[in-house]
């Protein structure tokens, strides 16, 4: 590539950031238009196409990504010691094509995913579906304390109820129905009752593919990535099996437009719970269950205390053995990517960056208080 086209490509980044300032001002717009619309199309097209593959284009570009990053150190070693009258050059050089990469990149990004950023809100899309359905004309959902209680009982004994019936190993740790290449087939089937409620819920899409490298994600903290550049949706398969079902169906929900955490975890929540089978409603139910007592220790932890006692013993046995599984891979890496992460949500209009996952909680109090019934 040409200087004149490196020099061209920066002004992408900027153009981007002002696609995204915009977007920012019109929510309806971007929702209707982009989100529901022209934005569907671009990531069912790249979805089918890399769902041609059998492997996660994502884990690829990583390997590709490590493979360039090493022959550029090569190529800098060598400049040190046989060419250093050029280093200076190779640096610049290097320099304008990294700034390009990631100006193009970013520019891709937010053109292809990133402008859902600024959809509606999940509660506003919620509430105005209600109102529609049921000829209501109700603004906003409050709730206080007692409701949060109400919700931890109720994700307790749901939570007990469907324990009972999952499989498990030989330690009496609960495992899914199938092993992981049938799960991301059986996955999709948790969107088709939900097209009622959330839009584009039971769209076409390829369906999820699960990291080889997984052992190794761990060290990240991750459990599942979407990547935007090809549509696919990517799981963690080395975790405990209770949160694999409702990962995948989490990161299914970023395939389906919705950038949010909290916006994901919740539909990844009620995908679970609407699937047909038991390994993934338990793997939903227990995802709620941590987030809602994350959220009642703030504001009432003898209660959280108490209610923690109606909590099955094998329910127990799964989450200590979840955090047995992550004491293992605590250290600078996953601070590292726990701080990046952080950083992107933040800079994506996610005040609340990694704290943004805990906000399904006000999704599944605003969602119970419209349908208590289910």
């Amino acid at each position: 590539m040409s200087k004149k086209y490196k020099l061209f490509s920066l002004l992408l980044l900027p153009l981007a950031l002002l696609l995204n300032y915009i977007a920012s001002k019109y929510p309806e717009l971007i929702e209707t238009y982009y989100s529901l619309s022209i934005n569907k199309f671009m990531i069912q097209t790249l979805s089918k196409i890399s769902g041609i593959f059998p492997f996660s284009t994502y884990e690829i570009t990583i390997y590709l990504i490590i493979f360039i990053v090493l022959i550029f150190i090569v190529q800098l070693l060598y400049m040190l010691f046989k060419n250093s009258v050029k280093l200076k050059s190779f640096l610049v050089n290097s320099l304008l094509n990294l700034l390009s990469i990631l100006s193009v990149a970013y520019f891709l990004f937010i053109v292809l995913w990133g402008l859902n950023y600024n959809r509606l809100p999940l509660s506003t899309t919620l509430i105005n579906k209600y109102n529609l359905d049921k000829g209501k004309n109700i603004y906003q959902i409050n709730y206080n304390n007692e409701d949060l209680i109400n919700l931890y009982k109720f994700l307790i004994e749901k939570t007990n109820e469907t324990r009972k019936l999952v499989l498990e190993d030989s330690n009496g740790i609960m495992k899914n129905n199938s092993d992981y290449k049938s799960l991301m087939s059986r996955a999709q089937l948790g969107y088709i009752k939900l097209s009622d409620i959330i839009p584009n819920a039971d769209s076409s899409y390829s369906k999820p593919k699960y990291v080889i490298s997984s052992n190794l994600m761990c060290y990240t903290g991750i459990t599942g990535i979407y990547f935007p550049f090809t549509g696919d949706a990517n799981v963690n398969i080395a975790v405990p099996d209770m949160y694999i079902p409702s990962t995948t169906l989490h990161e299914m929900a970023h395939q389906r437009g919705y950038a949010s955490e909290d916006e994901a975890n919740f539909i990844g929540y009620l995908a679970s719970i609407n699937h047909p089978d038991i390994d993934f409603n338990y793997s939903g139910y227990i995802l709620a269950l941590n987030h809602t007592a994350s959220t009642l220790s703030k504001v009432d932890s003898n209660t959280l205390v108490e209610l923690n006692k109606t909590i099955s013993s094998d329910v127990k046995k799964d989450l200590i053995n979840n955090n047995n599984f992550w004491k293992k891979y605590e250290g600078k890496v996953e601070k590292v990517s726990n701080d990046f992460n952080n950083a992107y949500l933040k800079s994506n209009g996610i005040e609340e960056g990694v704290q943004n996952y805990g906000k399904m909680v006000e999704l599944l109090l605003t969602y119970y208080k419209l349908y208590p019934e289910y």
